[in-house]
């Protein structure tokens, strides 16, 4: 039985070597490029991102909030209001560095991964001039389909045959 699945993949292995042996370069090539350009691709607005995008502002909010609380503490340690003891200064003083944390490293993280989308958009960009626009002309034509070695023969005949005629014209 094991020699039987080797053979088989052997035999699926060669068929696709002479798949590829059979494709042009240019072919090869374009599809490539479209392959990386798709595994680059991402929806802006994932719900990934809109939960990220929630939990940097729930703890910027937490920041906000701790640092109040801590405002509160000392104010009433500070003017002697009763019931205070110093444990409430120092509260307010743990406190105060919590939430400045917090909102640091909300605003911060919030920033950076804006930074980190705006350069995946601008990669997709390069990648999709760099392709010459083929991949949303492939896209919105619905040509983005695998052809058949007939029709990639056909396709290859059909430019060979229009770069004939460009060269008889130039003549």
């Amino acid at each position: 039985m094991e020699k039987n699945e080797n053979e088989e993949l052997l035999e699926m292995e060669k068929n696709e070597n002479e798949e590829l042996l059979e494709q042009s370069p240019a072919d090869i090539q374009q599809e490539d490029t479209q392959e990386i350009a798709k595994s680059g691709e991402e929806e802006p607005d994932t719900e990934e991102q809109k939960v990220s995008n929630g939990r940097f502002i729930l703890w910027s909010l937490a920041g906000v909030y701790l640092l109040y609380t801590s405002y509160s503490l000392c104010k009433g340690y500070v003017t002697g209001e009763e019931g205070t003891s110093m444990g409430f200064m120092l509260a307010g003083i743990a406190f105060a560095a919590i939430g400045a944390g917090l909102l640091f490293f909300g605003i911060k993280n919030m920033l950076s991964e804006e930074k980190i989308r705006k350069a995946k958009a601008a990669k997709n960009a390069a990648m999709e001039a760099a392709a010459g626009g083929e991949l949303k002309k492939e896209d919105a034509s619905g040509q983005n389909r695998s052809m058949s070695i007939a029709e990639r023969a056909n396709m290859v005949k059909n430019l060979e045959d229009e770069e004939e005629d460009g060269e008889n014209e130039k003549e």
